[in-house]
């Protein structure tokens, strides 16, 4: 309780502190949210607990949109300090999450016309707005639309913007790029246009959310340094989605790019709550915990999936077991060399056959070498709890 108490005091000082350098339309400088905005280690918590007690977003996309989401989703799923609740079609009130409505109040699906190109989205968002006073972001999402929109229409989509922000002016109206997946004469189309958006939101200090540059952008953890994907045409350097996030996992791409993308939304959202980031500490830094260490599974119990994080302080030989708990061996979930990071893996509750276990208590082992694995192990074991 008085934890609680604490964490309400804080984050009614800096509501107080700051809600008028966060929401005023007059920013002197643009905050651009890309790939350098994707550590989430580097956000102090206490700006965590502000996101949730005074951020209120308003988030509308279509399938490539959900990336985002999902990205946020499976972050809470590994660690429940960065709690979300999302609302379909409404606003949810749930203490101690960052609450977001998502999509319209009358689709989830939301395409231009639904939130900008035509007046009548345009009212469908001014309706959420009007509807949900407490809500103080709003952004839309891109799917393809840019592999082919003319200069003429993504103008349209800035002066749109524009006149909602007149109209809101205590809500901060967020700016996006379109993803980097197209190649060809569609890639450098959606390329140009993307340019022009950028610049714009550089030119008027506006928001933007980089969506294409986090596509093209990947943390290696093995070479310790960023990767830029990127193909020619016609003389010209195109970024493109970088091929680590080939797939189809969700939203198009792979749970890897997700997690980059909701990583930043929550950089973006502590940057509206007047955090003052930085992206010039040392990646290497930021990426290396200082000791080894075996996190609690999350959620536990659990059905049908759970997490299990790690931090690797070094380039280590990793071995991850799951037993019962009479010590007989279920499942080997790694058994490989790995790089020094902050690690996790899912365990589906299925046996070295394949086959679902029983419910029941389990241990999982994490057995660390060095690299060669032949020097002495460290272990740590924790025990989780499956429930059919």
């Amino acid at each position: 309780m008085k934890n609680k108490l604490s964490k309400l005091l804080v984050s009614m000082f800096l509501m107080l502190l700051f809600t008028t350098a966060a929401y005023s339309l007059d920013r002197t400088e643009p905050l651009i949210i890309d790939h350098n905005c994707s550590i989430l280690s580097s956000i102090p918590m206490n700006w965590i607990d502000s996101v949730q007690a005074n951020q209120r977003l308003h988030y509308a996309h279509t399938s490539h949109g959900g990336q985002l989401t999902t990205g946020l989703d499976r972050i809470e799923n590994a660690d429940p300090a960065y709690d979300v609740a999302r609302g379909s079609k409404y606003l949810p009130t749930v203490e101690d999450a960052f609450c977001i409505f998502d999509g319209q109040e009358n689709d989830t699906y939301i395409t231009p016309d639904e939130y900008w190109e035509e007046k009548k989205g345009m009212d469908y968002t001014r309706d959420v707005l009007n509807n949900n006073p407490t809500i103080n972001a709003s952004m839309w999402s891109w799917c393809c639309q840019l592999t082919s929109y003319s200069e003429g229409q993504v103008q349209a989509y800035l002066d749109s913007i524009t006149v909602l922000e007149s109209e809101f002016p205590n809500v901060t109206f967020i700016y996006i790029t379109c993803n980097a997946q197209a190649t060809g004469s569609s890639g450098y189309n959606r390329y140009l246009r993307n340019e022009q958006i950028r610049q714009y939101c550089i030119a008027n200090n506006k928001v933007l959310f980089d969506f294409g540059d986090l596509d093209s952008w990947w943390y290696n953890p093995s070479t310790e340094g960023w990767e830029f994907a990127s193909y020619e045409y016609e003389s010209h350097t195109v970024p493109v989605e970088h091929e680590q996030f080939h797939g189809s996992e969700a939203g198009h791409t792979t749970y890897e790019s997700c997690e980059q993308k909701g990583r930043a939304v929550w950089w973006m959202m502590s940057r509206l709550a007047n955090w003052q980031g930085t992206t010039s500490a040392s990646e290497d830094n930021l990426k290396k915990p200082e000791e080894f260490m075996l996190n609690q599974n999350y959620p536990n119990p659990f059905n049908p999936t759970t997490t299990i994080r790690y931090d690797l302080p070094e380039k280590s030989k990793v071995v991850l077991t799951v037993y019962d708990l009479i010590g007989s061996e279920i499942c080997t979930l790694v058994n490989e060399r790995q790089s020094a990071g902050l690690k996790s893996i899912e365990w589906d509750a299925r046996n070295a056959s394949g086959k679902t276990v029983n419910s029941g208590v389990y241990v999982y082992q994490l057995r660390v070498s060095d690299s060669s694995g032949k020097a002495g192990a460290k272990i740590q074991s924790k025990k989780m709890i499956f429930l059919k």
